[in-house]
């Protein structure tokens, strides 16, 4: 294979003798009862539950981070393709980008995301959203500006004609060569 090595999704349980911990009556529930007999859990393998249970939590945590990115990236696309004609007519976009931002804000939080990869994720978020706003015509960055290479291209492809299908440019190849 690849030389990296799987691990599997169990963790690794070490068998380790551990002395009986011996819990009161009282303790257990009951005055009339007897002692009842624990043992105790290896400080290795708890961590190891821990670090499972921590595992799935952060998971959770990271993949709703991606799915409302996901969300916000998917709409900016189609409003690139149809440009919005006015402020009112981004207001979805903006909804999503904003719930996106809460999310990211919260894995931070809890400690799931480095507070850099929250940026790098916000600033794609906010890069689309001007893409958004540059197609339509509701931002015009400055010559200065870096996002101002990108407008031209966006005014130079909508400039474009629409492309023709394969099939008409072979049809009128072939009438050119009769």
């Amino acid at each position: 294979g690849s030389g990296v090595a799987m691990r599997s999704a169990a963790p690794c349980r070490p068998v380790v003798a551990r002395a009986p911990v011996m819990v009161s009556a009282r303790a257990a529930g009951g005055e009339d009862k007897k002692p009842v007999i624990k043992k105790r859990m290896d400080a290795a393998v708890k961590r190891a539950m821990l670090g499972q249970e921590r595992r799935i939590y952060n998971k959770s945590r990271k993949s709703a981070c991606a799915t409302r990115v996901k969300k916000v990236l998917q709409a900016a696309a189609i409003m690139v393709a149809e440009p919005p004609a006015t402020e009112e007519a981004v207001k979805p976009l903006e909804r999503l980008i904003a719930q996106a931002y809460q999310e990211i804000d919260k894995a931070v939080v809890k400690g799931v995301l480095h507070s850099n990869t929250a940026a790098r994720k916000k600033a794609r978020v906010a890069r689309w959203k001007r893409l958004v706003l540059m197609a339509g015509d509701l931002f015009v960055p400055s010559p200065e500006h870096a996002d101002h290479k990108r407008y031209l291209a966006i005014k130079a492809k909508q400039a474009l004609p629409p492309p023709v299908p394969k099939a008409k440019k072979i049809r009128a190849l072939k009438a050119k060569k009769k």
